[in-house]
């Protein structure tokens, strides 16, 4: 009976001693971050002779650490993403960098300017107002390009940090499957512990997938299903390069066995901080920069042609106000040797720039396709522009692509299947210039008046005067001369009777004639099948022999028709391009100030969207912390009662080994 007492005491006093030693261990580490709570759990002994074997177990609801690594994922991307976002949203929020503003300032130096065309303090202060705007758009396009650099710089940090996880979880796995599965060597819980922080802190970086192996081995998956690491310690690398343009990384995976093996990662889903440089990069940073350089580049062309239709104080056709850069493609891996690719605002098609970057493809030896892409990189459908070339090297113009070529001229050479990415609009908003400083090259003044002789009879006015091209006129081609006229100007305009008009020059010869089928006297020229670059429409009732005198405005600088409608580009709903799909110059357009209005509510919008996205996130992941918590957590309390119970049952268990050896000292006594 005493040999009996002795084994179950025995065996009771280890058995609480183990208790001990758990819950002290897990006092010990309730500050070690990723610590799991454990737990020591025994058996009978057969026969009722004490206790069995006793395993210790780490508490833990596999559930629960996929739910929690889910949230972290989640929380992460959000987090992240608002702290790119406010940046962005402070910056464009200020009032002091509004770019509508220095549009405002401009237009409202054009209608001052227009209350007394001959000041030449009005004229300089258009010029001041042109050099504030520039360098405001240089500015902010600067600031955002800035914000793109950090970006790259915290991809590469991001991408360090996480094949360090990658490779901890691998090492970790080889680790513990050299355990084995048996009983007879079981697996160091710190092992576990250790590979699961790393899977959890992996969790922040990018979402991922967890399988569990035979060998004990944890297999870790992109969201996308792409292997980070697989049985047997393998593992997979991210790294970033730019294919084709350098300066815009990109994610890639690369085995560690196999450098060779690069597989392109889906970063539509690929969540975490690595997924929220990413996402931000595409739904804020990049249609920012964009709008930017689509506004820059359609306010100054439509400025500069509207300004070459006027005259300018020196009695001259007008000339450019901005200069435009020459933009360079980015040639694709595999292209051939020397295929190049150059590009230009084509002059006049500052409204057909959509705020999208181009791909341009040599598709054959005569053909050359041009395609919108979105942020993502994908060719937008629908977006298929071709155009007909008759070799390279080859100069393409809106002319060899049925009149939209997406507003550019395009230098290319290379040979069938050459492929570039064109991306004017992120640098265009910087690399605008000034193309005079001098106030009286702003060409206020219309080039041409229409006067009427005080003989005539009749009540007919010339009215609606549209001046569309002034470019000087090829002898024998009647229009502009160089640098300010008309070929054999002036011209008189007689009325015939019949609704028909006569154009005849100062030599009398005929140029043409108009001919209407009712007193509806509008465009004559385009009637009469001449083009002057300019057109006119007669109002009212002209009696047979009124004229009209079309001549060169010489010294008419009181004269602000062609400044009018300078400031009116302000409004003007025409100037701008929607997207690739719209119509230029048609409903799906916009003025200046709408399109940029649109590029700051979008920040904002996308700002506020973070900002309530990581507030549910983080209740989310604080949720599931907590679910976690419940049952791997370390309680003080929990394990404070544990201790004393367990102090407790040590105490009884060595009662039993004293009672034992009472009894047997009882025995010895009794037979001696």
């Amino acid at each position: 009976m005493s040999d009996n007492l002795l084994r179950i005491g025995s065996s009771a006093v280890l058995a609480s001693s183990t208790l001990l030693n758990t819950t002290s261990n897990n006092i010990a580490n309730i500050n070690t971050e990723g610590y799991v709570r454990q737990r020591t759990e025994f058996e009978a002994q057969i026969l009722g002779l004490g206790v069995g074997r006793g395993t210790t177990e780490r508490l833990v609801n596999e559930f629960t650490l996929k739910q929690l690594r889910r949230d972290t994922s989640a929380y992460s991307y959000s987090e992240q993403f608002l702290s790119e976002a406010n940046r962005v949203d402070a910056l464009f929020s200020n009032p002091a960098n509004s770019i509508a503003t220095g549009m405002n300032e401009l237009f409202d130096q054009f209608q001052i300017a227009n209350n007394d065309p001959t000041t030449l303090a009005n004229r300089q202060l258009i010029i001041g107002s042109s050099e504030a705007l520039l360098d405001r758009f240089s500015t902010m396009s600067t600031l955002v390009l800035d914000q793109d650099l950090f970006i790259n710089q915290q991809l590469d940090i991001f991408v360090d940090e996480t094949n360090g996880y990658i490779k901890q979880i691998a090492q970790l796995n080889r680790e513990i499957a050299s355990y084995g599965t048996g009983s007879s060597r079981p697996i160091p819980l710190n092992l576990l512990d250790k590979r699961d922080e790393a899977i959890r802190k992996l969790s922040e970086m990018v979402e991922i997938r967890t399988l569990d192996a035979k060998n004990g081995e944890k297999l870790v998956f992109m969201a996308t299903g792409q292997s980070l690491v697989v049985e047997n310690g393998d593992f997979s690398l991210l790294s970033t390069r730019g294919n084709p343009d350098p300066s815009r990384k990109e994610l890639q995976l690369q085995l560690s066995n196999k450098d060779s093996v690069v597989r392109d990662i889906n970063v539509k889903k690929l969540g975490g901080k690595l997924g929220a440089l990413i996402g931000f990069r595409e739904e804020i940073l990049d249609p920012t920069q964009n709008k930017l350089g689509q506004v820059a580049l359609s306010l100054a062309d439509a400025l500069n042609e509207q300004n070459k239709l006027g005259m300018n104080l020196n009695g001259e056709i007008g000339g450019p106000l901005f200069t435009f850069p020459s933009f360079s493609g980015f040639p694709y891996t595999g292209n051939s040797a020397n295929s190049t690719l150059s590009g230009t605002v084509e002059a006049g098609k500052g409204s057909q720039i959509p705020p999208n970057d181009l791909r341009v493809t040599i598709i054959s030896a005569t053909e050359v396709l041009v395609q919108a892409v979105d942020l993502k990189g994908n060719v937008i459908a629908g977006s298929d522009i071709t155009a007909t070339v008759a070799g390279f090297p080859a100069t393409i113009t809106a002319d060899d692509a049925g009149g939209d070529l997406y507003g550019f001229t395009f230098d290319i050479d290379g040979a069938v299947g050459d492929q570039f990415e064109f991306k004017p609009l992120a640098t265009a908003a910087r690399q605008l210039g000034l193309a005079t400083t001098r106030p009286e090259d702003i060409a206020l003044a219309s080039p041409i008046r229409i006067d009427q002789t005080l003989e005539n009879l009749g009540n007919g006015k010339a009215e609606g005067l549209q001046i569309k091209d002034t470019t000087p006129a090829t002898p024998p081609d009647y229009g502009f001369t160089a640098p300010g006229g008309l070929v054999n100007g002036p011209w008189e305009v007689t009325y015939l009777g019949g609704d028909s008009f006569q154009i005849e020059d100062n030599g009398g010869n005929v140029i043409g004639t108009a001919n209407f089928g009712s007193a509806n006297y509008q465009s004559l020229f385009e009637e009469a099948g001449v083009d002057v670059g300019f057109d006119f429409s007669i109002t009212g009732i002209p009696s047979v022999g009124d004229t009209f005198t079309i001549e060169f405005n010489s010294g008419g600088f009181n004269d602000n028709r062609n400044g009018l409608k300078l400031a009116a580009l302000q409004t003007d709903t025409s100037t701008t391009r929607l997207n690739a799909l719209s119509t230029p110059g048609g409903v799906n357009s916009g003025s200046f100030n709408q399109t940029y209005a649109s590029m700051v509510s979008l920040i904002g919008e996308r700002t506020n969207q973070a900002r309530n996205s990581e507030a549910a996130n983080s209740a989310l992941l604080e949720q599931s912390q907590n679910w976690f918590e419940s049952l791997s957590g370390v309680s003080l309390d929990e394990e404070a009662a544990n201790l004393v119970r367990f102090q407790q049952t040590y105490a009884a268990a060595t009662k039993i080994i004293s009672t034992s050896q009472t009894i047997f000292d009882t025995l010895l006594a009794a037979v001696r």
